[in-house]
Formats: structure tokens, sequence, C-alpha cells
């Protein structure tokens, strides 16, 4: 096996939340490539009790929605769980409605119905393009995502006149470890390629390594992988010389990114050993 068809020398950073790195560190490793998993953000279920008492309300009202879309599988893990709670059956003539192939499978297996999502991509961008979104004028539209987040899906469907509610079922927030301990883990193991998986995450790698104080290691000149190219557009703002875009953020774009990563150091290295 040819190293640009396996990871063999790629030394990935996986920064994905706790508890939902091993698949991608797993795949890395089984290619050939080592791993390593420094999660920037830890994702929860909501704790605020007003937000869960107002949750709770509009969770009462699901029937009368038309379209459900669930912008990611946190949101379809979280969100499954409190209408399970509040709306045990969801209802029949409802659309449900995935931002990817993956959080598509997710939702699928909870709640055991059909579920459209985009045939490539997994970005808001690629969401609102479904036929299924085109004429949503007077529709009722629930959209389950995280605390937060973008606003341009839900900008995008009150355009063209639909009438739509978030249900924001979990929450994000920054990891507790340091930035020297960020900078430890990439230097001691050498780690060639960074995965991000959101703007998010990006933006507290940035503040972790700014936090270290260390400005003569060369943080920005690593490989990254980033989800989209709104994501990739913050990375080059904010110094990174090498970005890999994937076609999302799920499992398989982000391997599918490494392997062009590892495809183009093989040939990095071969054009250096004919010279």
């Amino acid at each position: 096996m040819t190293y640009s068809e396996s990871l063999g020398g790629l030394k990935v950073l996986i920064t994905r939340p706790e508890k939902q790195s091993e698949t991608l560190a797993s795949m890395v490793k089984d290619l050939g490539g080592d791993a390593f998993d420094f999660p920037l953000l830890k994702v929860d279920s909501i704790k605020d009790e007003l937000r869960i008492s107002e949750l709770e309300e509009k969770l009462k009202k699901l029937s009368s929605y038309h379209k459900l879309i669930f912008v990611s599988k946190n949101a379809v893990t979280y969100g499954a769980e409190v209408i399970s709670k509040n709306c045990p059956n969801l209802p029949t003539e409802v659309d449900v409605i995935a931002i990817g192939s993956s959080t598509a499978k997710v939702a699928s297996e909870f709640f055991g119905c059909e579920v459209m999502h985009p045939m490539s991509g997994s970005v808001s961008e690629d969401l609102i393009a479904l036929p299924c979104l085109a004429n949503v004028k007077q529709k009722r539209i629930a959209i389950f995502r995280g605390t937060g987040g973008r606003e341009f899906l839900a900008g995008s469907l009150i355009d063209r006149g639909a009438e739509v509610e978030y249900f924001e079922v979990y929450e994000r927030s920054p990891t507790e470890r340091g930035g020297h301990e960020l900078l430890e883990i990439i230097s001691e193991h050498d780690v060639n390629v960074l995965t991000i998986t959101s703007g998010d995450s990006l933006r507290v790698l940035n503040k972790l390594f700014l936090e270290s104080g260390n400005g003569s290691f060369d943080l920005f000149s690593i490989p990254i992988i980033v989800p989209s190219a709104r994501v990739s557009l913050l990375a080059e703002e904010l110094g990174f010389q090498k970005i890999k875009l994937a076609q999302g953020a799920d499992t398989r774009a982000t391997v599918s990114a490494l392997h062009e990563v590892a495809s183009e150091a093989d040939k990095s290295d071969y054009n250096q050993r004919g010279n």
C-alpha cells in the first residue's frame, strides 16, 4: 500500500467534542495513521430551567409543524430525547430533513422514517437547495440545533415565506484544557494535520494558541482540514496557510480530505527526492 492510498505518516489531531471522536480516530489508525484526541468543545443537554421550560412548551405543539430540520447529529440525539419525553409520537405527515447523509442516517434510526437530505455536501447552503424546501410559503418549520449558531438557514426560509421556530436542544462550551497542553500534544507527537468541525471549534483553537503565549510555535503552517467554505475563510483570516476543504464535517468527508493531504505530502516528498 502506498502512502497516498493509506494515511501512513499522518499524525492527526482530532478536535471533535468528547465521546464523538472514536470512529474517526479508529479509521485513521486502521488506515495507518496516528490519531490524537483534543476535544475543543463540550456538548451537553440544555441545563437552564427557563430554556427547558420554553422548549417543552414548544414541543407540545410539534404536531402543528410541516417540516422538522436537524442541523447536526447532536441535534438528532438531543432532539430525539426531548421529543420522546414530550411528544412520543412523531407527526406522520411531517417531513423530516437532515443537513447531511450522516445526520440523516442517525435521524432515520431514531425516528423510523424516511429522512430527506442533500445528496452531496452537509452545510446550510446545501440544505436550503433541497427541492422540498423550495416552496415553503406559510409552512411551519422547526429547526433543531444547539444554542446560538448561524442564522442563514432560518433567514433563507423566512425569505421564502416560511414560519420558522428554533428548538435549541443542546449547548456547546469551550474545553477547560489550556493552550499549553494543546501545544504540548502537538509538539510531543509531531502532529502534522489538524481537523476542525466548525467555526466555533476553530475559534477555540485559535484562542488557546493565543493564550499559550508561545508566539514562536508555528501552528499556522500545519495543514488544517475544515468542513465548509465559510470555515475555510475564517481559517484564512486567522492566518492558517495550508487549508484543506472537506465536503462536510462527518467522518467520511474528513477521511477523504485526509487522503488528499496524504497524497499531496507524498507528491511533495517525491519531488524533493527528485531534486
